[in-house]
C-alpha cells in the first residue's frame, strides 16, 4: 500500500472516531437527536464508554501531526516508510475498541507499539 493511501486512510481514521461518541451516546440513549443539532449549552451526563472514547480521540490528535508530517517528509524524500505507516495505522485502529472495552495493559501495549512506530519512521531518515 501506497504512504498515500495509509495517509487517506488514517484521515478516515479520524472521521470514524469523531463519530463513535455520536454513535455510542445515540445507541444508549445518552443523548437525544435534538440536543446533538442543538448548540450544546447544557451539559449532559457522558457513560465511560463515550468519555473513553474521547479520550481515544484526543490521543489520536496528539500523535496524528507528527504521523502526517513523517509520512510528507517520506513522499519528499522518496523514503519507504510503508510498513512502519501501516502497522502505525493499525496499532491506531486497534486502540480505539481496546480503549473503549477499557482493556487497560493491552492498551498501553498498542499505544507502546505506534509510538515505536514513529519513532523508526524518524530513524529511517538518519
Amino acid at each position: 500500500m501506497t504512504l498515500t493511501s495509509i495517509l487517506i486512510l488514517s484521515f478516515l481514521l479520524v472521521l470514524i472516531q469523531i463519530t463513535i461518541p455520536v454513535l455510542i451516546s445515540l445507541l444508549t440513549n445518552n443523548v437525544k437527536i435534538s440536543y446533538l443539532f442543538s448548540s450544546r449549552d447544557d451539559a449532559v451526563n457522558t457513560s465511560k464508554y463515550i468519555d473513553r472514547a474521547n479520550r481515544a480521540l484526543k490521543n489520536l490528535f496528539e500523535t496524528l501531526p507528527i504521523f502526517i508530517g513523517l509520512i510528507l517528509l517520506s513522499i519528499i524524500n522518496d523514503l519507504d516508510n510503508s510498513l512502519l505507516a501501516m502497522m502505525w495505522l493499525l496499532a491506531r485502529i486497534i486502540y480505539v475498541p481496546v480503549y473503549i472495552v477499557g482493556i487497560n495493559y493491552v492498551r498501553t501495549g498498542i499505544w507502546a507499539i505506534a509510538l515505536i512506530c514513529l519513532i523508526l519512521m524518524s530513524i529511517n531518515f538518519l
